[in-house]
């Protein structure tokens, strides 16, 4: 499988802001995409849940869906009017990582643009398994939200290790997680989708779902 990042979104993470890098970094961006698309071996795991709610012990909202039961008011409302939640894991596999690593040794400049492209690479197979899970809706007659990851707003990164074990990320996908909850490879991504009858905008994601979105120098143009 061939995946084409945006080269905009490649841009952005190299950190230029109203300027356009010269030939030489576009022609360096279009090597590494190449050697990415080499190196990658995509794979992805989702798993849809009934979603139900409760009040806790302070009267907050929780979250119940496959034997878990979370708070968070930034995900509860991206989940408003939903009756099903996918969990969902991708991940790009070794293969980048060990680009990175190698260019990190012989040419360092080659190493931080592998970083932003694998990272925009990741973004883009997020965006096709997440067609996939609304195409899959909408045969069913329902509808997505935008996918929301733990660590976005007040949706604790610690919820990695639910979603790991859940889904079986280890063996389904070869996705584990380290003492600090990151995710080796690295390239890799979880994430909720909620499902509803009731039409919404399933588009927004990532940036637009971030409470940190205002001062991210990352953020994408809107």
């Amino acid at each position: 499988m061939e995946l084409s990042p945006d080269r905009k979104e490649i841009i952005r993470y190299l950190g230029y802001h109203g300027v356009s890098p010269d030939e030489e970094v576009l022609r360096e961006i279009e090597l590494c995409v190449e050697q990415l698309q080499k190196a990658v071996t995509p794979r992805y795991v989702y798993e849809k849940f009934p979603l139900s709610r409760s009040r806790g012990q302070n009267s907050e909202e929780q979250l119940c869906f496959a034997g878990i039961t979370v708070a968070s008011r930034n995900l509860s409302a991206n989940l408003q009017g939903c009756s099903a939640v996918y969990l969902m894991a991708v991940t790009l596999g070794p293969g980048p990582d060990l680009l990175i690593r190698r260019a990190g040794i012989e040419k360092v400049s080659r190493a931080v643009i592998l970083q932003a492209a694998a990272a925009a690479m990741t973004e883009t197979w997020c965006d096709q398994v997440n067609e996939r899970i609304r195409l899959e809706a909408e045969r069913n007659g329902l509808y997505t939200r935008p996918r929301y990851s733990p660590g976005y707003g007040d949706l604790p990164l610690t919820m990695q290790t639910d979603i790991s074990r859940i889904l079986n990320m280890p063996k389904e996908i070869g996705v584990s997680l380290t003492d600090s909850l990151l995710m080796t490879p690295s390239k890799s991504v979880t994430a909720l989708i909620g499902v509803s009858q009731i039409a919404g905008d399933c588009r927004r994601s990532g940036c637009a779902e971030c409470s940190a979105s205002s001062t991210c120098i990352y953020r994408a143009e809107s």
